[in-house]
This record gives C-alpha cells, sequence and structure tokens, in this order.
C-alpha cells in the first residue's frame, strides 16, 4: 500500500484502516493491563489472607492450650486441633497453588501477547525475576510456614494419646489422626518437587559422606599415601 493510500492530505486524517488496527491494539493493551491488575490483587488478597489464617490459626491453638494448661480443662480437648490444623493448612495449601497458577498464567499466556502489541520483551517480568532472585531464607519460611500445621497436630495428637479412656475417645482421636494424614498427603502432593530436590540433596551428601569414609579407612589409598 502507497503512503498516499496511507495520509490523506487534504484532512491531514490517518486511514480508516490505520485508525482502525491502531484502536484494536490500544484495547488489546488496555485489556491485558486490566487482567494484569486484577491478577496482581487476587494474588496480594490471597497472601495477606493466607498470613491472617495463620495467626488466628495460632491464636485459637493456644486458647485451647491455655484452657488445658492454666485452667486444668481436659487434655483431650486437643483433639480438636488436628481437625483445625487439617482445615486451615489444606486451605493455605490451595491458595498457594492459586499463586502459582496465577504465575503461570501470566508468564505463559498474558506476557506473550503483551509482548507481540508491545514489541518490547522486557515487559511482564516479575513473576522470571522473583523466582529467580527467591533466596535461601524465603524457601525456609515458606515451607516453616507450612509445617506449623502438621506438627502442631502431631503434637496434639501424641499428648492426648495416653487419655484416651472410652470408645468415644478414640473415635475422636482417630477422626483427628486422619485429618492430619489427610493434611500430610496435600503437603506431599504440594510440594512433591521440593521434597524431590531436597531428598535428591540429601542422598548426594549421604553419597559424599560415605566415599570421605572410606577414603579414610586403613589400607585404602588416602590412608597409604599417609
Amino acid at each position: 500500500m502507497a503512503w498516499d493510500e496511507v495520509v490523506d492530505h487534504g484532512g491531514g486524517a490517518t486511514h480508516p484502516e490505520y485508525v482502525t488496527a491502531d484502536a484494536r491494539v490500544d484495547n488489546r493493551t488496555n485489556l491485558l493491563i486490566a487482567e494484569y491488575t486484577a491478577i496482581r490483587a487476587v494474588e496480594a488478597q490471597k497472601s495477606s489472607a493466607s498470613h491472617a489464617l495463620v495467626g488466628a490459626y495460632l491464636t485459637v491453638v493456644a486458647v485451647i492450650l491455655g484452657f488445658v494448661v492454666a485452667n486444668r480443662a481436659d487434655p483431650r480437648l486437643l483433639i480438636t486441633v488436628p481437625i483445625l490444623s487439617a482445615v486451615c493448612g489444606i486451605t493455605i495449601l490451595r491458595r498457594r497453588r492459586d499463586r502459582e497458577v496465577a504465575h503461570r498464567y501470566v508468564r505463559e499466556i498474558l506476557r506473550p501477547i503483551a509482548v507481540q502489541c508491545s514489541g518490547d520483551d522486557r515487559i511482564f517480568l516479575w513473576e522470571e525475576f522473583y523466582a529467580r532472585h527467591k533466596d535461601a531464607r524465603s524457601v525456609r519460611y515458606e515451607f516453616g510456614l507450612q509445617l506449623v500445621f502438621p506438627l502442631s497436630a502431631a503434637v496434639a495428637l501424641t499428648a492426648t494419646l495416653p487419655r484416651l479412656t472410652s470408645f468415644g475417645d478414640w473415635l475422636a482421636w482417630l477422626a483427628g489422626l486422619g485429618f492430619l494424614l489427610m493434611l500430610l498427603l496435600t503437603y506431599g502432593h504440594q510440594n512433591r518437587e521440593h521434597l524431590g530436590r531436597t531428598v535428591g540433596a540429601v542422598r548426594d551428601i549421604c553419597r559424599h559422606v560415605a566415599r570421605w569414609r572410606r577414603g579414610r579407612k586403613p589400607g585404602s589409598g588416602l590412608a597409604s599415601d599417609q
């Protein structure tokens, strides 16, 4: 198409076909920005709700423990802790999975479209930047935060085990154990990649230690050189 067909020299107006194309690109850009902003807002809301839920759970557990220790309430009241821990822990794990899905959606769906519209591949890089610069302390904090629920549930079940006297007590205790196992299964499924890397790292360390110990034994090459 010639330049004279694009520009109207009489009125200085752009060709209607190009005006429509530019408007379409602007609409797509506005929609991308709006969707990205909405996703980021939902992620922030879920993160804040998860931290609030952890605080509420710890407060309830502290109240129950206070009733049992200070007010000499029935220790079997601790059987409610595994149920609360399973509900709160699974809820937080689901919110974490939703955040990871949102990150993948931005990285795999929105970013290619944004790059195509703008012609610049330096946009929507927060997810990749955060994943590269996420240090070990953040990972330990995240895992420690998730381990609060199964550990507190296991301690509560262990503390109430010697107090079980009736059939109803055993049923309630087994129900709490079932909730704990459900939480552990959900936790293992959610973190199978991280757990696999951790197990692999521990296995490598054990192999290095075993090789070092074999090298230190009398009669080995290292000992004979000395």
